[in-house]
């Protein structure tokens, strides 16, 4: 026998006789190094300057975050200064720095659609969005979320395509700068697993992926119609997800979601080889931001255990 041959039967063997026990330490092990974050929506329910009863400016996030107890924490363009500039983001890092947080996920949409059919609006979101890969990468972040073909308004395939070229043209820019483009299912076409798998095989660049939310799973509105199962979209999306929104709004006297079964879709994730991140993404108004967002943090910890 070849030593290549006898090396790879050794393996198998030893695979073997290890079983399944030991497969289930490897996900558990992969799941244990999961880094869990705090998007800002969770804590700041205006943009920059509103009317905000909790008061947390965007400068005083990072040490808010840090005493609820999180390491890393995602950004989101909507909470910035409008005039956004280095000076603003040098005390975002120094603010960072002081509280003992990192950057994780740059949260971007809403200024513009990377898929849109119209080919000269498309190249204006896409010079949009570099601006934010680039405030991404002066911040630290791991990876930028952007949000595309969630409105109706061409056909699938037509769509399809227009996608593919704004997502290959912004992830390369992203790749440029060493940051991963995360596309997140967020209504319209963008929630239908198939279009989204059919995106990521499209663009197929390395720095490409999935952030996958846990509700945003509306296919149509006027009447609304929604992808029946979410557990089986992350399941099909879990190849390509990186991070997840992992959405909450109450809880039940032993700390569960009322309508998520946490246990479940982290197990689901035990399949999605790439997934790092783990947003905390507290919208409910039962409690205070600061209960939810800790409680929300509890309930993926012990998921993932």
């Amino acid at each position: 026998m070849k030593r290549r041959s006898f090396i790879s039967s050794s393996l198998i063997g030893s695979l073997g006789i290890v079983g399944l026990s030991s497969f289930k330490k490897i996900a558990l092990l992969s799941q244990q190094n999961i880094k869990i974050t705090i998007t800002p929506w969770s804590l700041m329910r205006t943009g920059y300057g509103g009317d905000d009863p909790q008061g947390i400016d965007v400068f005083d996030y990072p040490a808010v975050a840090k005493s609820l107890g999180f390491e890393y924490i995602d950004h989101e363009m909507f909470h910035f200064p409008p005039n956004l500039n280095e000076k603003h983001l040098q005390k975002m890092n120094a603010n960072m720095k002081s509280a003992g947080v990192k950057s994780a996920v740059m949260l971007t949409g809403g200024v513009g659609d990377i898929g849109d059919a119209n080919p000269t609006k498309r190249k204006k979101a896409v010079e949009t969005y570099k601006k934010w890969v680039d405030v991404a990468s002066e911040l630290g972040c791991k990876s930028m979320r952007n949000v595309c073909a969630q409105f109706i308004t061409v056909a699938h395939e037509e769509k399809l395509k227009c996608t593919i070229e704004g997502v290959s043209e912004l992830g390369a820019y992203a790749a440029s700068k060493n940051i991963d483009l995360l596309i997140e299912n967020h209504n319209g076409y963008s929630s239908d697993p198939d279009w989204m798998i059919n995106l990521m095989e499209g663009v197929n660049q390395k720095n490409v992926g999935i952030l996958g939310d846990f509700t945003n799973w509306t296919l149509e509105r006027n009447p609304d119609t929604f992808y029946p199962d979410p557990y089986k979209g992350i399941e099909l999306l879990s190849p390509y997800i990186r991070a997840v929104s992992a959405k909450s709004s109450d809880f039940t006297a032993e700390g569960e979601e009322i309508t998520i079964d946490y246990k479940r879709m982290f197990d689901i994730l035990k399949k999605a080889p790439h997934f790092e991140f783990a947003g905390v993404e507290f919208f409910g108004t039962t409690m205070s931001r600061n209960q939810g967002a800790k409680l929300t943090k509890n309930l993926i910890e012990k998921a993932i255990k």
